[in-house]
C-alpha cells in the first residue's frame, strides 16, 4: 500500500466509481484499489473523460478503455462538446461532475474516487492565495465533499508526487503521459514548475506544512459556517433576501462575510463570484449611517440598505409610472399589481377596506390614482406635510414609496395613500376604496 493512501475513505462493499484520465495519478489510484477490490469486496467502475483539446486525447480514451477491458471494469466515456466560453475550466467541472453523477444514479454509486493528491493541493492553495479567495477557498482541495448527494472522495490528497512516481516505477503501472503538463501556458502548470521546487529548497517537507495550513483553515471554517448557517436558515426569501443590519453586524467580521457569502450563493446559484473587496463593501453598506443606501455588481447582484433591512436581489428595482383618471365606481389593476376597486359594496373578504365619506360625490370624482411624486403635500389639521417626510417618519423603503398608489379628488388633493394617510371629512354618502395585493 503506498503511504498515506486514504483507506479510511472507502468500506468494505462500496460501490466506486473511479475518474480516470490515463495520467500517471489516476492509474495508480486504478491500480491500487483494483487491488483491494477482492478483499474488500468492491465493486468498481470507471468514468473516463474526453476533453477534445488536443488531438491526442483520443489515444488516452482508448487507453483507459483498453485499461477497463484487462481489468474487467465496466468504464463510461464522456465526449465534451467544443465550448467557445472564456471560461472552460468551470464549463468543463460541470460537465465532469454531471456525468459522474448520472452514472451513480444508473449504477446506485455513492462514491466518486479523484485522483488529485499533495502536490495538486500545494498548487491550489497557492494560487487561491495568489490570486485571492474566501476563507473556504483557503482550505485548498477537500478530501471527501458532495456534489449533489454524491459523495466525492481523495484518497491520493496526502500522497506527494513524487510518492506515486515511486509506486508507479515499483509496480510498473502503466499510463499515458499529457503533453501539456510540459508547457507554462496553465497557471497551474507555472506554480508547478516553478514555485514548487522552490518551497521544496527552502523546506523539504512543504508539503506537510501546506496540508497543516489546509486542516487549520478546514477546522476553523468548519466553526464559521456552522455559527453563519444558523443565521441565513432564519432569513425570509420572496423574490430576494431580507435580513437585519442590526442582526448581521452584532456578529464577527468573518461571520458576517460568510452570511453574505451565503446569502448571495444562495440567491445567484454559486455563479457569481464575489471578491474580498465585495464582501466589505456591502458590509461598509450595511454600516453606512443613510438611511437608505445601494450596493451593485452590474447586472448580476443589488443590494439594498433600507433603515435596518439589507436586501439582496439580482434584477435592479424597476418602478413603472402610471397615471389613471377614474370617473365612477370601478376596478383597475395597477402596474405593481394591487388590485383597487371603487366601490358602495365591498366585498368584506378581499383586502383592505378603507371608507371615505362626502356630502356630495361630485366632488371627489373623477379620481385619479398614480406613483408619488416630487412635492406632494398632505393636509393636516395643523396646516400640511410633505409625503416624502412622513414616509421618512415611518421608516418606509424606497421600493415602498414607490408600490403605494396615491389617490387625488377632483381638486387634485390627495385624499388617500394606503395605510398612511386619509383626508379628513365628513358626509353621509359613502365611497368605499378597496384595496387588493394580488
Amino acid at each position: 500500500m503506498i503511504k498515506n493512501f486514504g483507506i479510511d475513505l472507502i468500506e468494505n462493499h462500496d460501490s466506486l466509481l473511479l475518474a480516470i484520465s490515463g495520467g500517471i495519478d489516476s492509474m495508480v489510484m486504478l491500480d491500487i484499489v483494483n487491488k483491494l477490490k477482492n478483499k474488500m469486496q468492491l465493486k468498481l467502475y470507471i468514468a473516463h473523460v474526453d476533453h477534445q483539446k488536443r488531438p491526442s486525447s483520443k489515444d488516452d480514451r482508448d487507453f483507459v478503455v483498453e485499461m477497463a477491458e484487462e481489468f474487467s471494469i465496466p468504464c463510461f466515456v464522456e465526449n465534451l462538446e467544443l465550448n467557445n466560453d472564456n471560461n472552460f475550466h468551470d464549463y468543463a467541472h460541470k460537465k465532469r461532475y454531471d456525468f459522474f453523477l448520472r452514472i451513480a444514479k444508473e449504477h446506485n454509486i455513492k462514491k466518486v474516487l479523484l485522483a488529485h493528491n499533495a502536490n495538486d493541493n500545494a498548487e491550489t492553495i497557492l494560487m487561491r492565495l495568489t490570486r485571492g479567495s474566501s476563507f473556504e477557498g483557503y482550505r485548498g482541495i477537500l478530501r471527501s465533499n458532495y456534489y449533489q448527494g454524491l459523495q466525492i472522495v481523495r484518497p491520493l490528497l496526502n500522497v506527494s508526487r513524487k510518492d506515486i512516481e515511486i509506486y508507479q516505477q515499483a509496480n510498473l503501472v502503466p499510463y499515458v503521459n499529457d503533453p501539456t503538463n510540459l508547457e507554462d501556458d496553465y497557471t497551474r502548470n507555472r506554480f508547478r514548475h516553478h514555485v514548487l521546487p522552490l518551497l521544496e529548497e527552502e523546506n523539504p517537507k512543504y508539503l506537510e506544512k501546506i496540508n497543516h495550513f489546509s486542516i487549520y483553515q478546514t477546522m476553523a471554517y468548519d466553526l464559521i459556517d456552522s455559527l453563519s448557517e444558523k443565521i441565513v436558515k432564519n432569513i425570509k426569501f420572496d423574490d430576494c433576501f431580507e435580513l437585519s443590519v442590526k442582526e448581521l453586524l452584532k456578529q464577527p467580521l468573518i461571520i458576517q462575510i460568510e452570511v453574505v457569502k451565503k446569502i448571495i450563493n444562495l440567491l445567484t446559484d454559486n455563479k457569481i463570484e464575489i471578491s474580498y473587496q465585495n464582501f466589505i463593501d456591502i458590509l461598509k453598506l450595511a454600516n453606512n449611517p443613510k438611511p437608505q443606501v445601494q450596493f451593485e455588481i452590474e447586472n448580476q447582484l443589488y443590494v439594498y440598505k433600507s433603515y435596518d433591512i439589507l436586501k439582496f436581489r439580482t434584477k435592479s428595482l424597476v418602478f413603472e409610472e402610471y397615471n389613471f383618471v377614474i370617473d365612477g365606481f370601478k376596478e383597475i389593476k395597477l402596474p405593481n399589481g394591487y388590485l383597487v376597486s371603487i366601490t358602495k359594496n365591498p366585498n368584506k373578504n378581499n383586502g383592505f377596506i378603507y371608507k371615505i365619506c362626502y356630502n356630495n360625490l361630485d366632488l371627489v370624482f373623477p379620481i385619479t390614482v398614480r406613483n408619488r411624486m416630487n412635492g406632494d403635500n398632505l393636509k393636516t389639521k395643523s396646516g400640511t406635510k410633505k409625503l416624502k417626510d412622513v414616509f421618512i417618519n415611518k421608516k418606509l423603503s424606497i421600493e415602498a414609496r414607490n408600490s403605494l398608489p396615491v389617490f387625488l379628488d377632483k381638486q387634485n388633493e390627495i385624499i388617500f395613500v394606503p395605510g398612511i394617510y386619509q383626508k379628513e371629512t365628513t358626509g353621509e354618502n359613502e365611497l368605499f376604496i378597496v384595496v387588493l395585493e394580488e
